[in-house]
C-alpha cells in the first residue's frame, strides 16, 4: 500500500450542512423539554435544570463510557471475538497507519448481521459485520478505510448530534399525530355510526362502518395540510422546515461518497470498487428501485452504480 499524505479530522461540507440543517431540531426540542416540565413543576427551578441538562447532553457523546453505552445498549454492537479481533486490528492498523492517524484513538466492534459491510458511529466507533470478516484482506481494509473516512469528515458525530437533539421535537410531532388521528378517526366512526343507525339499524350502521377506512386513509395527507397551514401562519417561511427531512437525506449521501473519497486517497479506491461491483452484481441497486421513490428520496446511502461512478472518476482523475 503506498503512503498517502497525513489526514487529520475536520468538518466537510456536508457535515456543515447536517449541523445546519439541525437548527430547528434544536432550537424546536428545548422548548419542548421546556413546556413539558414546565407542566410538571409550575414556577419550579427544575425547568432550567432539566433545560441545561438537556443542551449540555450533547456533549456527553464524546466520552468513551458514553460511546460504550451507545454501542452495547442502543446499536447492539459486541466486543469482536479473539480471532475477530486479531483480524480487526491487523486491518486497522494498516489503514491507520496509511492515514497518518493513531489506531487506539477509535474502538472497534461487531455487529451481528449478514451484509458484508461496516459502520461508524458517534465519535470514535467502528464496527464491522461479522460477515465482512470473511472478506479478502484488502476489502476489509477498504471498508474500514471507508468507516475512516466518515470519522475524519466528522460525519458520525454530526449525525448523532443532530439526531439526539430532534428526539423531543420529534416525540412531540409523533404524539400529536397519533392523538389527532385518533380524535379524527372515533369521531368519524361515532358520526357514521349514528347516522347508519338512524337511517337503517344494523345494517346501516355496519355499512357506515365499511366507510370509516376509506375516511380515515387520507388522514395522513389532512395532517400535513393543518401542521403546513400552522407554519404559514407563523411565518411563511417557516414551511421550508418540511424540506429539511429531504436535505438531511442528500447530505448523508453525500457524505458516503466523500468517505468514499477519503478510501481512494488512502489507495483503497479499486478495492472498494470491487466490494461496490459485488453488491450490484448481488442486486442491491433493484432492491432500491422495487422500494419506490418514496424510499430512494430519503435514502441515507446513494446507488451502488453512482458510488462506482464517481469513484472511477476520481480514480481516473488521479
Amino acid at each position: 500500500m503506498t503512503s498517502a499524505p497525513q489526514l487529520r479530522r475536520g468538518i466537510h461540507l456536508s457535515t456543515a450542512g447536517t449541523l445546519v440543517m439541525g437548527l430547528p431540531g434544536f432550537v424546536l426540542s428545548p422548548i419542548v423539554v421546556g413546556m413539558a416540565f414546565s407542566a410538571i413543576f409550575p414556577g419550579s427551578v427544575a425547568v432550567w435544570v432539566a433545560l441545561a441538562v438537556f443542551v449540555g447532553s450533547g456533549a456527553t457523546v464524546f466520552f468513551r463510557p458514553t460511546e460504550f453505552a451507545i454501542a452495547r445498549v442502543f446499536v447492539r454492537f459486541r466486543r469482536p471475538t479473539i480471532p475477530e479481533q486479531e483480524r480487526l486490528d491487523h486491518a486497522w492498523s494498516l489503514v491507520t497507519q496509511s492515514a497518518g492517524v493513531r489506531a487506539d484513538t477509535y474502538r472497534l466492534w461487531v455487529e451481528d448481521s449478514n451484509d458484508l459491510n461496516a459502520s461508524a458511529a458517534a465519535g470514535h466507533i467502528v464496527a464491522v459485520m461479522c460477515s465482512a470478516l470473511i472478506l479478502p484482506p484488502h476489502q476489509l481494509e477498504a471498508l474500514l478505510a471507508h468507516e475512516l473516512g466518515h470519522h475524519l469528515g466528522g460525519h458520525s458525530w454530526a449525525t448523532l448530534l443532530t439526531y439526539w437533539y430532534a428526539l423531543p421535537g420529534r416525540l412531540l410531532v409523533r404524539v400529536l399525530h397519533w392523538s389527532t388521528q385518533l380524535v379524527f378517526a372515533l369521531a368519524a366512526g361515532l358520526t357514521l355510526g349514528a347516522a347508519g343507525g338512524a337511517m337503517g339499524g344494523r345494517a346501516g350502521s355496519e355499512a357506515a362502518g365499511c366507510l370509516i377506512g376509506p375516511i380515515v386513509r387520507p388522514f395522513p395527507l389532512l395532517w400535513l395540510g393543518l401542521i403546513t397551514l400552522c407554519f404559514y401562519s407563523i411565518h411563511p417561511l417557516l414551511v421550508l422546515l418540511w424540506t429539511v427531512p429531504f436535505v438531511l437525506a442528500w447530505f448523508s449521501r453525500h457524505q458516503e461518497k466523500d468517505a468514499d473519497r477519503v478510501a481512494a486517497q488512502l489507495g483503497y479506491g479499486p478495492a472498494l470498487l470491487e466490494i461496490l461491483d459485488g453488491w450490484l452484481d448481488a442486486g442491491h441497486d433493484d432492491a432500491r428501485r422495487r422500494n419506490g421513490l418514496r424510499a430512494n428520496i430519503f435514502a441515507s446511502h446513494p446507488s451502488c452504480a453512482s458510488r462506482i461512478h464517481a469513484l472511477e472518476k476520481r480514480l481516473n482523475s488521479q
